[in-house]
């Protein structure tokens, strides 16, 4: 562990450094750059390359032990090109242990060559993965006769499952090496193995039925056989004869786990992954190593296709499936279109593509179905079970003749039961995607003949058309309006056309929508506070688009049950929200209510005192009228935004305030700071409230909060850095726990070139700069001009570190001049 300590205080000097030689530090220094090569994010350069060319083992076995390295597909490349530019066998241990590069086929055939006992060993685990017979072979052949004699007893004498392919080879091995085999127990080996040694014909059968056992006939009958692991067998048999294996398949179809094994590797050859489709769909899809549109089309059992296209589509769009060509040419169009109804959600290849399908399908959609409702009614009856291609579905539903005005729509439903994405499935979401690809006159023609569920569909699934709310509103149903009420994403302004439906299930359901302004919510009880209450007794819980109550909701609710419903779940706090509160109170249901409210708090209020010392005053004074108009006086000036600014400037205990129910003027609040900003304490704070603007958000980020530490209140009072970081040790705590120096430098009060040449003691700095880019960009630039790449000097200033009270800059200077 204190390896561990020492490397962090110095690892900043090790990343940042440009060291003309790295064997001298490899040599002084080779603990902690060990531990830089196993935990460290950045190797410097020339680092890696010393280090591995030493061909000392820790070195590597640290670098293949780091996550960051194993995560670099370059990187690795680099590292097995390093470490197999040399002699390899002081190298054996960490390449046979790091999957990393003992999976590298080019790493094992090097390691067969060193003929190590530990190679040996791990060639000639039963069930390893990788090592080949060809391999094995290799490795003995380098080994010697009595390291090939002592892995085929082990291999005959293991107490678990052994293949039959490998008992045969274990037994040929002993008998090329002069073994006598008749010391072999019988039992130990399988029926089939047994069979070839009695009676022993002087050892022809014996090296035919290995030959047989370790090549292609032998994979076959593994492919076949309930073997525990396929892709063993596969690895066996490098380099692979894939016209044999085509051969077999085409006579005898392998297994579901054994086709599925085959196609995942690399090296399987497009015709035998179709081959193999043919049977076993599902399987292939899910593990083929190879995607393209070629294989979705491919024939295959109708009742696993769908699902079979499904998988295809989604592990190989951007990766060997193009959208463009999947829109003309995939099939069957109902799976092709369940599959690319929702569009991938990160940047990239996916995506890119997805657009390209979307773009085709919409001018297939607008040249083959158009508006003509008859159209569209015959493509979503074709779509259950139609085999063909996309373009072929809507060019046969144009040519269907037209049914009777009053047939009714295909599988028309009532609205499903749940509104989740994951209830659309099959021929619905595959119409959904044809719905989303037409224009908003399609819409508007489908509309009055369109099912339940499919309207359901069309509003709750397919991309947002601000046309929408305005066909919503202006139909005879209410069950569009309702539909876009509870659709998550709902723009304002959609909220505000919908709020002129007259149905209470759409002004509910708009109520508690996270959309809904605080003016709409107060529109909607006003005309709906009686549907909102019952509609609050058989209420479970909300969607996640929605919003409980709020503030707004208190001051402007006109229902005394509804009042008392919503003020148990709001917390009201500060004097000015309170007087506002009481105010409403008052207006609406009188001074009684009032006094009620002093005498029976509910929980969930305010425990300040203030307001209510303020209430009973006013409701001790003898006339009412006058009472309430000097309340509604002081909740004017309270509520304004020149009051608001006036307590913004004038309040001390400003983490209170922010903590207080007000409804913000923001924009007059911005305005007024830009003419004379308020105390940084105050920015600084801002962001703690949800709907603080941008602009105060980005000051906020420069901003340190001055009663959490002196140096913060000195460098937000214009202190110059210097000055600070020559006074205060880098290492103190701010109040909340936290380097102070850090929260400066990231809130950008103080730079890292003002650290590294002011902030002391060295070894704090360098531990809080730790993997910051910027931090170790100027303690380079600083490096290269104290050390000048020097070993000598590097090694002096790494071995300073730990009792240097002095700076970063002092340090290496020191350690420059020293070293010369």
């Amino acid at each position: 562990m204190a390896g561990i300590h020492r490397w962090k205080d110095v690892r900043p000097l090790i990343e940042a450094a440009a060291v003309d030689d790295w064997s001298r530090p490899l040599s002084g220094a080779a603990e902690l750059l060990t531990e830089q090569l196993r935990h460290g994010g950045v190797i410097p350069d020339g680092l890696l390359e010393c280090a591995i060319g030493q061909r000392e083992p820790d070195f590597l076995d640290a670098v293949l032990g780091n996550d960051q390295v194993l995560a670099d597909p370059a990187l690795l490349d680099q590292i097995a090109e390093l470490a197999l530019a040399g002699d390899i066998r002081p190298l054996v241990g960490p390449l046979l242990v790091r999957r990393a590069m003992v999976s590298r086929a080019e790493v094992r055939e090097r390691l067969a060559e060193t003929g190590h006992p530990r190679v040996a060993d791990e060639a000639h685990v039963p069930g390893g993965t990788g090592w080949s017979y060809r391999l094995r072979r290799k490795v003995l052949a380098a080994a010697g006769p009595g390291e090939a004699v002592r892995q085929a007893w082990k291999l005959l004498g293991h107490k678990g499952w052994v293949s039959a392919a490998d008992q045969l080879y274990a037994l040929l091995v002993l008998h090329e090496h002069g073994e006598r085999l008749a010391g072999v127990a019988a039992d130990r080996l399988l029926p089939e193995v047994a069979e070839v040694l009695h009676p022993f014909d002087g050892g022809e059968r014996l090296r035919a039925a290995a030959e047989r056992a370790m090549g292609a006939e032998g994979l076959v009958a593994e492919l076949h056989a309930p073997f525990p692991g396929h892709d063993v067998s596969l690895a066996a048999r490098e380099p692979l004869d894939w016209a044999a294996l085509t051969a077999a398949a085409r006579e005898n179809m392998f297994p579901k786990d054994a086709a599925a094994a085959v196609a995942a590797h690399p090296g399987c050859p497009d015709d035998l992954r179709d081959l193999l489709y043919t049977r076993h769909p599902a399987a292939v899809a899910e593990r083929a190593a190879h995607l393209d549109l070629n294989l979705v089309t491919a024939p295959c059992p109708k009742r696993s296709r769908a699902k079979a296209v499904r998988t295809l589509i989604q592990r190989g769009l951007g990766q060997g499936i193009g959208g463009a060509a999947l829109a003309m040419d995939g099939a069957p169009a109902v799976a092709v279109l369940e599959a690319m109804r929702a569009r991938p959600g990160e940047p990239g290849a996916a995506r890119a593509e997805w657009e390209a399908f979307a773009k085709v399908l919409a001018g297939l959609v607008a040249e083959r179905l158009g508006d003509d409702v008859h159209a569209w009614r015959s493509a979503r009856a074709l779509l259950g079970g139609f085999a063909g291609t996309v373009p072929e579905l809507l060019a046969e539903a144009a040519a269907v003749p037209h049914p009777s005005p009053a047939a009714e729509w295909p599988e028309a439903a009532d609205h499903p039961l749940t509104s989740s994405p994951s209830s659309l499935s099959g021929a619905r979401a595959a119409f959904v995607t044809l719905l989303d690809a037409a224009p908003d006159t399609a819409h508007a023609a489908l509309l009055p003949h369109l099912d339940a569920r499919t309207t359901h569909d069309l509003y709750r699934f397919c991309s947002w058309r601000h046309s929408w709310p305005g066909h919503a509103a202006t139909t005879e149903s209410a069950s569009p309006a309702r539909i876009l009420a509870a659709r998550p994403g709902l723009p304002v302004d959609a909220v505000e056309r919908l709020l002129d439906v007259p149905d209470p299930e759409v002004l509910t359901t708009l109520f508690w929508h996270l959309a809904t302004t605080g003016d709409q919510r107060a529109r909607i009880m006003s005309t709906a506070a009686e549907p909102l209450l019952a509609q609050l007794d058989r209420l479970v819980s909300l969607p996640e688009h929605a919003q409980g109550w709020r503030l707004g909701d208190l001051c402007a609710c006109p229902s005394p049950d509804l009042f008392l419903r919503a003020l148990k779940e709001v917390f009201v706090l500060g004097r000015v929200p309170q007087l506002e509160l009481f105010c409403h109170v008052w207006r609406t249901w009188g001074p009684g209510q009032v006094a009620a409210m002093l005498t029976r708090t509910p929980v969930t209020y305010s425990t300040y005192d203030g307001s209510r010392d303020e209430i009973r005053d006013l409701l001790a004074l003898p006339g009412r009228a006058a009472a309430l108009a000097e309340l509604e006086a002081r909740v004017a000036e309270g509520t304004s935004a020149r009051g608001q600014a006036a307590m913004w400037r004038g309040r001390r205990d400003r983490a209170a305030m922010v903590k207080e129910t007000h409804r913000w003027h923001w924009a007059e609040l911005l305005e007024e700071h830009r003419r004379e900003p308020f105390h940084s304490d105050l920015v600084g704070l801002l962001p703690r409230l949800p709907d603080c603007p941008d602009e105060f958000r980005r000051e906020a980020r420069t901003v340190l909060l001055s009663w959490e530490g002196k140096p913060y209140r000195q460098l937000m009072a214009g202190v110059p850095a210097a000055e600070v970081l020559a006074e205060s040790d880098a290492d103190h705590l701010d109040s909340m726990g936290r380097e102070w120096l850090l929260q400066a430098i990231r809130r950008g009060r103080v730079t890292w070139a003002q650290a590294l040449e002011h902030a002391r003691p060295a070894r704090a700095v360098l531990q809080q700069l730790g993997e910051d880019e910027q931090g170790r960009a100027a303690l380079a630039v600083l490096m290269d001009g104290t050390l000048k790449g020097g070993a000598d000097a590097w090694l002096l200033a790494v071995s300073m570190v730990p009792d240097f009270t002095g700076t970063v800059a002092e340090l290496l200077r020191t350690a420059g001049l020293a070293a010369g």
